[in-house]
């Protein structure tokens, strides 16, 4: 049976696996899809290309930070991690700004892109939450 910290540990990394398994596929498959299917893999795009370095952070210390903890407190990150994203987009696109010496176009994408983290973040937690929920075989507590 996996574990609840197991399962986390899974879930947190979602945010890049997803969009790379997706575009990989459409790539492979040499189709481009159209309509609402076509924008959904272009926001996935979009967030593997601009958010994934610095979500592979966040998730790399999120990973670390889960040993030993109960899941009360793994879920009560889980509720934070969307603004968590936020504030580290926010830092790293400033950061590349000011060091390309052009904080202005880069303050605009971190502005965008923290707006854009939330409700895609808000996403991955109810799909992690609703994975929790959905297989039996994942409700072993850690409690």
């Amino acid at each position: 049976m996996m574990g609840t910290q197991i399962f986390y540990r899974i879930v947190v990394w979602l945010p890049l696996i997803i969009p790379a398994l997706v575009v990989g596929m459409v790539e492979a498959l040499d189709q481009s899809p159209s309509g609402l299917a076509r924008k959904s893999v272009q926001v996935l795009a979009l967030t593997l290309f601009y958010g994934g370095i610095p979500y592979a952070a966040l998730a790399l210390w999120a990973s670390w930070w889960m040993r030993g903890r109960s899941e009360a407190d793994i879920k009560r990150l889980m509720f934070w991690a969307p603004v968590l994203m936020a504030g580290t987009f926010a830092v790293v696109a400033i950061t590349v700004g000011l060091w390309a010496g052009q904080p202005r176009p880069f303050a605009a994408t971190a502005a965008l892109g923290a707006i854009f983290a939330i409700p895609i973040g808000y996403g991955y937690v109810a799909l992690g939450l609703l994975l929790r929920q959905v297989f039996p075989c994942l409700k072993e507590d850690l409690d």
